[in-house]
């Protein structure tokens, strides 16, 4: 007698869900499944999947694994390879005028196959994230439009249940649905999310070669730059040294550049200069917000300037897609900086439901490491899933629980601690004696060649 080949029914096509479904179909020869995959978006241009993110060794070393040789062929199109000479893929650190804090070292790769062999996690490439969905998109059977508000497990199985009042079976549902995670919130509603006090606004931007320009004459030539103030508030800028191929900029004569700008700041000064009132609704607003706190929590200099700069390109209104080449979220928006606290919960309870990426473990954007986290887990669970039957499901579900929440836990803590760290207020006294002593920190650890920064792997 034929055995019943089991459904996994995977919810939310992000970077960690796709990369799970691609895992699954990869090693049908070794254990097939009936993958379904959902998401609540209307379409896959519904919202803007932005910005830059650092694809690290345990990050590409997972994707490469997961996803077929056909698809791995178009993987430079999301993360061209790093231009010699001329792009240094790695993390600086600076303080508010570009002078350099901290620049771990980082091991300059070629190619997203030589990151995937490299033991050290800051050595990065990077990845334009919405190009990088829309190659994993490809030939995925998506169901757009489709809400997951809930599900009820049986005896043989569980009902994923949507807002449009259908429901479909499967054996194994896989929550990979985001920090706001409705699958979560019903197998672990006592899994807590931890809020920094922290408020970011991010956005991508065209931004000219003179700019840039100027930033690499300050602060190098860092792929990704971060800068500290004296307030707790904070800059990154990611960019990569490619010209945007695009004929309608106002300038023709100006090369420009593909950046993602965030600016961070400690939430409770809203409260403290509430006679500065911010819309949320509207992306001019928001701009003229982030500027305001540059100006008042930044003293002036070449930095500041371009930091003004940069978020003077943001559109004030929905790009023109004729004239813009890429749309940002509209409207620009304040958000919270958040993820799931690990020590919130003592153990999970292994069902036929588990969880993924950030639904599982969402985490500070300040170590970069959130979708790389959510492409591992993809690996670790379509691993453990090779060995499923109607009588084991339990123990594959538990074999890669224990593994993630391990692993991850250590990522979120660790990540939170620096977060807090970066946000705290220390003046201009207090930033004298954090600047030196970073700059020590720097010296040791690219002398000895350390780093303390980022878990190691094999």
């Amino acid at each position: 007698m034929q055995q019943k080949i089991p459904t996994v029914i995977i919810i939310g096509a992000g970077l960690g869900g796709l990369t799970f479904y691609h895992a699954l179909i990869k090693n049908k020869d070794k254990k097939e499944f009936d993958v379904k995959i959902f998401e609540r978006e209307s379409g896959p241009q519904d919202r803007w999947q932005g910005y830059h993110i650092g694809i690290n060794n345990y990050g590409a070393r997972s994707l490469i694994n997961c996803i077929s040789p056909s698809i791995a062929l178009n993987l430079p199109k999301a993360m061209p390879n790093p231009i010699p000479n001329l792009e240094y893929h790695g993390f600086s650190l600076a303080d508010h005028t570009g002078s350099l804090l901290l620049k771990p070292p980082t091991k300059q790769v070629k190619d997203v196959y030589e990151v995937a062999n490299t033991t050290n996690s800051l050595s990065t490439i990077i990845t334009y994230r919405d190009r990088l969905r829309d190659i994993l998109l490809e030939n995925v059977p998506v169901q757009w439009g489709k809400k997951c508000i809930g599900y009820e497990e049986t005896d043989d199985g569980v009902w994923v249940l949507f807002e449009d009042g259908s429901k479909e079976f499967c054996d194994i549902l896989v929550g990979a649905d985001g920090v706001n995670s409705p699958v979560r919130k019903q197998k672990l509603p006592e899994l807590q999310i931890f809020d920094y006090g922290i408020t970011m606004i991010i956005a991508d931007v065209a931004a000219p070669k003179n700019l840039l320009d100027r930033l690499i004459k300050l602060n190098g030539n860092g792929t990704f730059q971060e800068t500290v103030g004296f307030y707790g508030d904070t800059t990154f800028i990611f960019f990569r040294h490619i010209p945007i191929e695009q004929e309608n900029f106002e300038n023709k004569n100006e090369t420009y550049y593909r950046a993602t700008i965030l600016y961070g700041y400690p939430t409770k000064l809203d409260d403290e200069h509430d006679e500065h009132k911010v819309d949320d609704e509207d992306s001019a607003s928001v701009v003229n917000h982030v500027k305001y706190y540059i100006r008042k929590l930044r003293p002036k200099c070449e930095m500041t300037n371009i930091v003004l700069e940069l978020w003077d390109l943001v559109p004030k209104t929905t790009p023109d897609s004729k004239k813009y080449p890429f749309k940002t979220y509209n409207p620009v928006r304040r958000r919270k900086m958040r993820d799931i606290d690990p020590l919130s919960i003592n153990t999970w309870t292994s069902i036929r439901v588990t969880l993924l990426g950030d639904a599982a473990h969402a985490t500070s954007p300040v170590l970069g490491i959130g979708a790389n986290n959510a492409i591992e887990d993809a690996e670790v669970l379509s691993k453990a899933l090779l060995n499923y039957s109607p009588e084991n499901y339990i123990s594959c579900i538990k074999e890669y629980e224990n593994e993630m929440l391990k692993r991850n836990s250590t990522d979120v803590l660790h990540s939170r601690s620096i977060a807090l760290r970066q946000a705290s207020q220390v003046g201009y006294i207090g930033s004298i004696f954090r600047n030196n002593f970073m700059r020590i920190v720097n010296f040791f650890i690219n002398f000895f060649d350390l780093n303390f920064l980022v878990r190691k792997t094999s």
